[in-house]
């Protein structure tokens, strides 16, 4: 545990840190364009852009779930929680490499669906991601007050404000160049932590002996299921439900194509797949954090097993711990924010309010958006934090792509996908999830009360059925090679021209480096 002092010196520290490279970033590499700001000209290096999606993925709530689910269920916990978390970065593969091929003009893949569908479609869509970038900003906000907070006591929503707000001006400044820039050193940070700090944690412990002694003690009669990986006693609370919604969550994160599109297509597969074997390895540490917390500290809940287990570091091993936590937390929460502004900037200002909106337009809404938005997920989160529970929260958050992941399948790869099938697919699946849901909270009483897993499912036939059966019934005969076009005369940066390989190309039709 560290004190108040050192905690608020961090935060401080943390916060000029971020801003000021965020604006290096901004002089250096003249993000003055919405291309810039939203795909990073499409120039990104396959490094820093693995770097960057491999820390997106080590979730800030990583640090607080795995140990959760570990404490619920043992050593199963661990492949509990990673199996998903991988399967969602593997997942998006086929997505990626079809829509980088059909639209590879894209700043942002919702605007796929205006160009495929149409208005409402893209509408229908707009409100799924946004939600759901919202939600996810609110996960990783949540762990940031816990965690800080509990480690240092700092009131949480203060943690949360000093947050939200230094990452909201660094996003300003930088768009995507900001976020992926801080990300690599998030990215370095995660690493320490994971294979300096989690391995320090377990010899304070005891050792790996002095561990499984206290682990045998302390769990008594249910040590040899919870010591196994075949222990499937939470499976339908736990695994089911992050399967089936986080699990396919990297195909709706507005996050995850940002970087898509940032990147050479070519390297789309490679940058993907390193970011999920990533995921995977810190996944498998944080999970040693939840072993000590049954070890030593057997009296504390599952829910506080990390913040307990964490307090047993030293003091000096703590305030550095809360540096690399600080960046983690960061990493996660930039990449939302800034893929609302996007949204916010393309989607809806210049595909629905100012279809004529200049260049100049977009990026100042865009930016306008960083901060008004970071304000909305503070608020949101100040709310959940006194109403919900983190593994409850973070398993609600794969609700909203149950209802498009199906329908983007088939909208990709199947031609006779119509508007109305999309449109009714979507709306009509959000519509039954959320209504089950609700009947889960006992908010309405009028519906079978099924389990989180179950309402999912549901939502995911819904969706995908509703979409294949009114296309069949009423079907389109799209062509899908008219999407992908030369920019028109007189574009301005944010329709530049882009090369097969997923770069940017210059006016007079040179790579611009």
């Amino acid at each position: 545990m560290s004190s108040p002092g050192i905690g608020y010196a961090l935060l401080g520290l943390w916060a000029l840190g971020m801003i000021g490279l965020s604006y290096l970033i901004f002089r250096r590499q003249d993000v003055d364009d919405t291309r810039e700001f939203i795909t990073a000209g499409g120039r990104a290096q396959v490094g820093l852009t693995t770097a960057s999606f491999a820390v997106t993925w080590m979730w800030a709530g990583d640090i607080l779930g795995v140990p959760e689910y570990v404490g619920l269920t043992g050593v199963a916990g661990i492949w509990m929680y990673a199996a998903p978390a991988v399967l969602s970065s593997l997942v998006v593969i086929p997505f990626a490499l079809r829509m980088r091929r059909l639209f590879p003009q894209g700043l942002t893949y919702s605007e796929y669906f205006i160009e495929r569908f149409g208005k409402r479609a893209h509408l229908a869509v707009i409100a799924v991601i946004l939600y759901t970038m919202v939600l996810g900003g609110v996960i990783q906000l949540y762990v940031g007050g816990t965690v800080i907070g509990g480690l240092t006591g700092i009131d949480p929503n203060v943690v949360m404000a000093v947050l939200m707000g230094t990452i909201g001006i660094y996003i300003l400044l930088g768009g995507l160049w900001g976020s992926m820039t801080t990300d690599l050193v998030q990215f370095v940070s995660a690493i320490v932590l994971t294979v300096v700090f989690v391995p320090l944690l377990l010899f304070e412990a005891g050792g790996p002996s002095g561990v499984y002694e206290g682990l045998l003690e302390n769990l008594g009669s249910d040590a040899a299921p919870f010591l196994t990986a075949s222990n499937l006693d939470w499976i339908e609370d736990l695994f089911l439900p992050y399967a089936l919604g986080l699990g396919v969550w990297g195909v709706v994160s507005l996050s995850t194509w940002q970087r898509i599109f940032a990147v050479r297509r070519d390297k789309t597969s490679r940058f993907l797949t390193a970011g999920g074997i990533g995921v995977f390895t810190t996944i498998a540490m944080y999970g040693v954090i939840g072993l000590v917390g049954l070890a030593a500290v057997p009296e504390v809940g599952p829910a506080d097993l990390s913040i307990e287990a964490l307090g047993l570091l030293p003091g000096w091993a703590t305030v550095l711990f809360l540096v690399i936590a600080l960046m983690v937390l960061g990493s996660s929460v930039d990449s939302y924010l800034t893929a609302i502004a996007s949204l916010t900037s393309r989607d809806i200002y210049f595909r629905h309010v100012a279809t004529d909106a200049a260049d100049a337009q977009q990026l100042r809404v865009a930016r306008l958006a960083s901060v008004a938005f970071a304000a909305v997920i503070f608020g949101a989160t100040v709310v959940a934090l006194d109403t919900l529970g983190f593994t409850q929260l973070l398993l609600i958050g794969g609700i909203g792509a149950t209802a498009l992941v199906g329908p983007f399948a088939l909208s990709l790869f199947w031609s006779k996908t119509s508007s109305l099938g999309f449109v009714t697919g979507v709306v009509g699946s959000q519509l039954v999830t959320g209504y089950l849901l609700a009947a889960s909270y006992d908010v309405v009483v009028t519906a079978p009360t099924l389990k989180l897993w179950e309402i999912m499912a549901v939502g995911h036939l819904v969706a995908t059925a509703l979409t294949a059966t009114l296309s069949a019934a009423s079907p389109d005969d799209f062509e899908f090679d008219s999407i992908a076009r030369e920019p028109t005369a007189g574009a301005g940066p944010a329709d530049a021209a882009v090369r097969p390989d997923g770069g940017a190309t210059g006016a007079d039709g040179g790579d611009r480096e």
